[in-house]
């Protein structure tokens, strides 16, 4: 009898052996994916920043007037220019002939993402127009509508975050998202954007690191980039926004409401420091 438990207790300390070198095989490699998901986030984080950079740099550069010799050109000179380039044979020619499809305007698609400057607009989604909860006299919410901004972490507020915003359709009522990506778990979701950014924000001002009180305000649609003047043009351009009989005139924030800390990164540390 005592040669047949000897031989149990040996099997089970073999067995405990074998699974404590296995949790600890486990635990080295969950340590390793986590440095490396860590320094993907901040990768990221960098790309986004460097990205809204270059595309804000792009658009700036766009504006301006073509140079000649380090100075301006102006309108007579361009079209001189256009004038020695083309024979006045072929101007003549091409003054006689008829244009061809006048009427046919294409419309230029914009490309996704586009730069709202705080804001990285990646799908503008589409307009339920027929459905009065997505839109009121001065928002449309359209549905798949998917935009990121950099903003305090809710659960590190020194440090910086991606939030992804997103509006979704739940059965019928407009459901909106704040994910942070170094926090999938804590997503802030509500059937209004007010709702999400409160709280965002309380989670914020719950923070031990938070040892002041901080003025935030409301700003759920600034916040999700819907007030941004881009961004509404381009939802005027939809077919639907026509149609959408609640919708009145959009509200256009104003530049304190925009460096407000609910809403700017730096202003907030200005609080916190």
């Amino acid at each position: 009898m005592n040669l047949k438990y000897k031989r149990r207790y040996e099997n089970l300390k073999r067995c405990i052996k074998s699974y404590t070198l296995e949790n600890a095989a486990l635990t080295d490699e969950i340590c390793h994916l986590q440095g490396e998901l860590s320094a993907t986030r901040t990768h990221r984080l960098y790309l986004i920043e460097r990205l809204m950079f270059y595309e804000g740099l792009e658009k700036s550069s766009n504006g301006r007037n073509s140079l000649s010799n380090g100075k301006p050109e102006s309108a007579d000179n361009q079209a001189g220019s256009l004038k020695k380039i083309k024979p006045a044979a072929m101007q003549r020619k091409l003054s006689e002939e008829k244009p061809k499809n006048v009427g046919i305007i294409r419309k230029k698609k914009s490309v996704f993402p586009v730069n709202l400057n705080s804001v990285l607009l990646h799908s503008l989604g589409e307009i339920i127009s027929g459905n009065p909860n997505f839109h009121s006299e001065n928002w449309i919410y359209p549905v798949g509508y998917v935009a990121t901004r950099i903003f305090a972490h809710p659960k590190d507020p020194r440090k910086k975050c991606v939030f992804t915003c997103k509006i979704l359709n739940n059965a019928g009522i407009p459901q909106f998202q704040i994910i942070p990506d170094n926090d999938l778990d804590g997503v802030f979701f509500g059937e209004s954007a007010n709702a999400c950014h409160m709280e965002l924000l309380n989670t914020i001002q719950r923070c031990p690191n938070v040892k002041v009180k901080i003025p935030f305000e409301l700003q759920g649609e600034v916040f999700f980039g819907l007030s941004n003047q881009k961004t509404q043009s381009l939802l005027m351009a939809d077919p639907g926004f026509q149609q959408c009989s609640n919708f009145k005139s959009f509200i256009v924030p104003t530049s304190k409401s925009l460096n407000n800390p609910s809403i700017s990164f730096e202003t907030l540390q200005t609080f916190l420091s």
